[in-house]
């Protein structure tokens, strides 16, 4: 071992330093790729977050919000119920006018002419000409309100699963028509690593790294690798489109977990 060391470090002293410095420099080029490359330290160290619900004009429990769509389910579910609720709402309107014309026919054979009939044929049309106006200015209005004023609602839901490191968790968009948020709710978690942000695309959420690039949404950096957190996405971003959203690594070009945002009613 003395013959191997003494060979590696010169006797002379000059020698001696040279050396040292050149290992010092090897050990210093180790450390900074190890820890400032690959981050290697962050794969023992967790960043937790607890961000809360994002904030909108009108307060609503956005827990309790989230809590009711997952048992909600997506769009599908509540298609299916509105669907079947169309016949009962066809009945009323095809019995109501059976009444109308039923009703219509005794006035005739009552008044024994027809000056009766037409000055009640008028009236009902008038009466119901009315109706329709009033109803249509009341439709009017409400449908005008609505825009603006649509209420916060959970838009789209999504589960987290693994790519290339373990990813967990739901992710929702929130939005009040003005303002939308997409939000990891407290059980997301994945592992920690250098450069990592949230980026939405429009591949799917097993798409190639290739595919997930050629065209994406990048919305910050990730703020923890565990915990809840809240990122805004752009008005004009539809997610219909970028529906997937994404852990990614930039440095490396890894997705370290997907989920995919199946839309609500």
């Amino acid at each position: 071992m003395r013959r191997l060391i003494g060979k590696l470090i010169p006797r002379s002293t000059g020698g001696r330093w040279a050396a040292g410095l050149s290992l010092l420099a090897l050990a210093a080029v180790a450390f900074y790729v190890a820890f400032y490359v690959f981050a290697v330290h962050l794969l023992f160290v967790d960043e937790v977050v607890d961000e809360e619900a994002p904030e909108f004009a009108v307060e609503v429990d956005i827990d309790e919000l989230i809590s009711e769509a997952l048992e909600t389910g997506p769009a599908t579910t509540t298609a299916a119920v509105s669907s079947d609720a169309e016949p009962t709402d066809e009945g009323p309107a095809t019995d109501q006018s059976m009444s109308v014309g039923e009703h219509s026919a005794d006035e005739v054979d009552a008044s024994d002419g027809s000056t009766g009939s037409g000055d009640s044929a008028g009236a009902t049309g008038s009466a119901e000409s009315g109706e329709t106006e009033g109803a249509a200015e009341s439709d009017a209005g409400s449908g005008s309100s609505g825009e603006e004023d649509q209420g916060v609602r959970v838009a789209y839901v999504g589960s987290f699963g693994p790519r290339s490191h373990p990813a967990e968790g739901t992710a929702v968009v929130l939005t009040d028509g003005t303002q939308t948020f997409l939000r990891f709710d407290d059980d997301f978690a994945t592992d920690n690593g250098p450069d990592l942000n949230v980026y939405l695309h429009t591949a799917g959420p097993d798409a190639s790294v290739d595919d997930l690039v050629g065209d994406f949404i990048d919305l910050g950096d990730l703020k923890g690798n565990i915990g809840a957190q809240n990122y805004v996405v752009p008005e004009d971003i539809d997610l219909d489109r970028y529906s997937t959203v994404s852990v990614w690594c930039v440095r490396f070009r890894v997705v370290f977990g997907t989920a995919e945002l199946a839309p609500m009613n």
